[in-house]
């Protein structure tokens, strides 16, 4: 039997670190997942205890949806259990290894959370001490700041000396053992930054004595052959990353840089644009949805999607009468003022419950584990049809926008009728709570709140597909340019509004010869040009269109062979993070193999 404290289970262990293990486990009351930490009393004498004793003052005082929580304690004769908030997405360090270095959109979505957690422990005159990519969680996409065990709870006088922490993270003040605020924490933040944005440290050295050298004596250097990043990126790491304390940017000027504003001004301005552009507006309102919405990993990603999704199906049919955008379209997640309410200490010794086989429950999934992780998968899987049809739609723009081509708007409206096939196929299937993907547990699946949330939101972006459709559909047969460039009788019949029209004989008939076009534009635009970078745009649209060709081959919902699921948010980061010239020989080798086939 699993390992038993009060209304806790400890399920299995999934770490370790400087004061004992933890494990993964649940409340048996609400059934909710936790992390339990689990102290060993005999380590807690002198500055162990005080570290412990930091990390349970601050983890009461803080209540921030940023900042990891700590719901309860609990004291036996042997041990403390810390009963903490479960992340399930594991660490930074991970995340940012996988994908090497983050697109700036997300880099700064990260850094918006961390700044709104800084923005509770500044207040509270909390130093983290300890700020880096591997104590920074992910939990369904959000940040969680955790292990405050170096935490130190400021003074009257706002300074510390004591040297904690990791050295590439470290403010140079606190490598040089000079007395040090919490703007130490400020350097740290900028060094998890930058790392994200260029997968690497900003100064690095063997030994701490080069490393204060580096940092004292070279210049910082922002790598925009990795990452191009703006210049309001660019000024928010420079002045972050300041050697002289006293020159670095102050907590305030850091929690109203624009940069806290960059997405949601990002997605105003392509909201105004789109409102101002000629053309039918529920198209445009369509094309706006598509660029914002692209990605869906998690059932919670739908809430933080949901206001874009209706505004963009409000603009969408109120039509010409909607012609301006007041509000804000993302709600941030702010700083709570609610007081804590303090963990349930039990004061007197419990009897911990005797187990056997322990070291096997430990490493063991338990069958409610398995359950909820099989739920998650079945959620994965709903998405990630959804996030091949909205991926048609993307290409469908790209083609659109390709106007030096003939057949682009021809070719963007055969995908875009096949994407609608899939979701009026999905949201039907869902309708109906059919199996269709074979999926363990369905029955049980289907009650949850994760596939109402799904089936929900399928069934608002079916509403916004037929509208775009219906647009395409009403500008293609209102264009005789576009039907006459139509020779073929196939293409001509396929476009109506017919969408159980079995069009796939036609579409990659037509796919193939536009890619041809594509790739021959792209050769000849290349072949004088002293910078190809500018084509590289056309370059990753012949990439798409290709996959457009073998759609069940490249979006395999699980690798067979380590049973990895496809991650779409590295599909579109692939291309961007490729040299130039290995992304055209990835072309030239997809057209070779397309003609084969």
């Amino acid at each position: 039997m699993p390992k038993i404290v009060d209304n806790y289970v400890l399920e299995r262990k999934i770490g370790s670190g400087q004061f004992g293990d933890v494990f993964k486990g649940y409340n048996k009351v609400n059934n909710q997942d936790i992390a339990i930490k689990v102290v060993k009393r005999e380590l807690l004498k002198g500055k162990f205890n005080e570290l412990l004793e930091n990390e349970i003052r601050v983890l009461r005082t803080c209540n921030n949806e940023n900042i990891i929580k700590l719901y309860d304690i609990k004291k036996t004769a042997n041990n403390f259990y810390l009963m903490l908030e479960y992340c399930n997405e594991g660490d930074l360090m991970q995340y940012q290894k996988e994908k090497k270095y983050l697109t700036e959109d997300e880099a700064i979505e990260f850094l918006i959370q961390i700044l709104n957690a800084f923005k509770t422990l500044v207040k509270n005159k909390i130093m983290h001490r300890d700020f880096k990519l591997a104590n920074i969680l992910k939990h369904n996409g959000n940040i969680k700041i955790a292990d405050f065990g170096f935490a130190k709870l400021l003074g009257n006088d706002n300074l510390t000396s004591t040297m904690l922490g990791s050295p590439l993270n470290m403010a140079p003040e606190v490598l040089d053992g000079q007395d040090y605020n919490n703007k130490a924490d400020i350097w740290s933040i900028g060094t998890v930054f930058y790392e994200l944005l260029f997968g690497r440290p900003p100064y690095t050295a063997g030994n701490m004595i080069d490393l204060i050298k580096n940092i004292r004596n070279k210049p910082l250097e922002i790598p925009k052959k990795i990452n191009k990043i703006s210049d309001v990126t660019e000024d928010i790491i420079r002045k972050m990353l300041v050697v002289d304390p006293r020159k670095r940017i102050e907590w305030d000027q850091l929690f109203s840089h624009k940069i806290n504003n960059f997405l949601e001004d990002k997605i105003k301005n392509d909201l105004e644009a789109t409102l101002k552009d000629e053309g039918l507006l529920s198209m445009n309102m369509s094309r706006f949805y598509i660029k914002n919405n692209k990605v869906i990993q998690h059932p919670s990603e739908i809430e933080k999607k949901q206001e874009i999704n209706n505004y963009a199906i409000n603009v969408a049919k109120a039509g010409k009468n909607q012609n301006n955008y007041q509000g804000a379209i993302i709600k941030r997640q702010t700083e709570r003022v609610e007081e804590v309410q303090p963990a349930v200490q039990n004061n007197q010794a419990q009897e911990e419950s005797k187990q056997t086989e322990e070291d096997e429950m430990q490493t063991k999934e338990s069958v409610r584990e398995a359950q909820i992780r099989i739920k998650k998968r079945n959620a994965n899987r709903i998405l990630h049809e959804r996030n091949i049809y909205v991926f048609l739609a993307s290409v469908a723009e790209d083609a659109m926008n390709n106007t030096t081509l003939k057949s682009s708007e021809l070719v963007g409206f055969l995908l875009v009728k096949k994407l609608l096939q899939l979701v009026e196929f999905l949201a039907g299937k869902m309708r109906k709570k059919e199996n269709v993907f074979k999926l363990e547990l369905w029955d049980m699946f289907v009650d949850t709140k994760d596939f109402n949330d799904i089936f929900m939101y399928i069934e608002k972006e079916h509403e916004v597909f037929r509208l775009y459709f219906n647009s395409m559909l009403d500008k293609i047969q209102n264009s005789p340019k576009i039907i006459n460039s139509a020779i073929d009788p196939q293409v001509k019949a396929a476009i109506s509004s017919n969408i159980n029209q079995n069009i796939d004989a036609v579409l990659k008939s037509m796919l193939q010869d536009y890619c041809h076009e594509l790739v021959q534009q792209i050769l000849t635009s290349i072949k004088d040009s002293k910078d190809p970078e500018p084509y590289r745009p056309l370059m990753i649209h012949a990439d798409r269109i290709l996959d457009c060709l073998r759609l069940d081959q490249v979006f395999q919902f699980e690798d067979l062979k380590n049973k990895q699921q496809f991650n779409f948010k590295l599909y579109y980061d692939e291309d961007d993070k490729m040299d130039i010239d290995q992304l055209m020989n990835k072309i030239q080798t997809k057209l070779f193999s397309a003609i084969k086939n």
